[in-house]
């Protein structure tokens, strides 16, 4: 009996689930925030609201049915968009750009959050270094991103449970391009960690 119940799961489970071509497709409607595309790989990532009767918000990686859908649509744009559902395969049947995201202002971020330690010009203030000489000048974008994301012990606090990582990246962008423009490091001021 137990052999016999053995050899009918086992033929059962090698056999595969035939899906039916002709079943009903499933549309779900939502918007969102394109996040990324990949065009080689037909594939769009949006952070996008509710959709009702499929999922919750969530940033998601979603198939496109065709690659004509995707002209005219870029990273950061609003979209209104249409999910079909046939079976087990989900696909991005229709998106409409409705907007776009509003660009951070690198400026008010560093007025709002730096400006009180590190000076309305980064001229530095006794809580915070200067950003237009010394040692400021030497370091990377990526630094600076790794440095307001995180902070530093006893020197700096961390930012990353205030400002998203727009925002992180568009007050570095103010830093280095408006602050700091034209300001050069000191090579006898190399800086390491």
């Amino acid at each position: 009996m137990i052999v016999t119940l053995v050899i009918v799961f086992a033929v059962a489970c090698s056999k595969s689930v035939a899906v039916n071509s002709n079943a009903p497709k499933q549309v779900y409607n939502s918007t969102g925030v394109i996040k990324a595309i990949d065009l080689n790989a037909l594939k769009v990532t949006i952070d996008h609201q509710d959709i009702p009767g499929f999922m919750s918000a969530m940033e998601m990686t979603f198939d496109v049915a065709d690659v004509s859908l995707l002209n005219g649509i870029a990273a950061g744009d609003k979209v209104d968009f249409v999910l079909e559902r046939a079976g087990g395969k989900v696909a991005l049947a229709s998106i409409t750009k409705t907007g776009n995201t509003a660009a951070v202002d690198g400026a008010e971020v560093f007025v709002s959050n730096c400006a009180e330690c590190h000076g309305a010009k980064g001229e530095g203030k006794k809580k915070g270094i200067p950003l237009i000489s010394g040692h400021a000048l030497a370091h990377s974008e990526v630094e600076f991103i790794e440095r307001v994301t995180n902070g530093k012990e006893r020197k700096m606090p961390a930012f990353r449970d205030k400002l998203s990582g727009e925002e992180i990246a568009a007050v570095v962008q103010y830093v280095r391009t408006v602050i700091q423009a034209g300001l050069k490091p000191d090579p006898k001021l190399e800086h390491k960690h």
